[in-house]
């Protein structure tokens, strides 16, 4: 509930200081305040849900981040192949990425290694580094040919990545 609270007020925060500049502390306060009372979403709720319960909260456009990145929580432990897709979205998300690859990563299925595959032929920068880290969690050696040409690329972060992924995925 703590965890959730301080979510809560964070992004909150954030939101309120880039909107709402010189106004008055009680008035932020009463912002702040009115959207912790509208969450739909408890984390205790989400944190029981079954699999099909945890991806209606993911794809719910009612759901604030913090509810799909419970929910992205949930799927890590009992979500199954029919999660893929929506987690597969969400790998292009700034905020919910590094959920969603989180929640891929455990998962059985061979569609989780397809859509970080192709995730990593669309995304660049701090996304493609969670991805390509994430390959090399799973150990997928369909992914080398993916992972070979970023090695040799202009990012270094990118190309550091990709070699440990490498390195992972050949390693006995």
């Amino acid at each position: 509930m703590l965890r959730r609270t301080l979510f809560m007020v964070g992004v909150a925060a954030a939101a309120v200081r880039r909107r709402m500049r010189g106004q008055s502390r009680g008035e932020l306060q009463r912002m702040l305040d009115e959207q912790l009372a509208t969450s739909p979403h408890k984390a205790e709720d989400i944190m029981r849900l079954d699999a099909s319960g945890a991806l209606e909260v993911l794809q719910d456009p009612g759901s604030g981040e913090f509810a799909k990145a419970k929910a992205c929580q949930r799927l890590g432990v009992v979500g199954d192949e029919a999660a893929v897709p929506a987690l597969a979205a969400l790998l292009s998300d700034p905020k919910l990425s590094h959920y969603a690859r989180t929640a891929l990563e455990p998962m059985p299925s061979g569609a989780a290694d397809r859509a970080l595959r192709e995730a990593a032929g669309k995304l660049e920068g701090a996304l493609l580094v969670g991805v390509v880290n994430s390959i090399g969690v799973r150990r997928d050696p369909r992914a080398i040919g993916v992972l070979a040409p970023l090695r040799y690329g202009d990012d270094r972060e990118v190309a550091a990545a990709a070699t440990a992924a490498i390195s992972r995925i050949r390693r006995p």
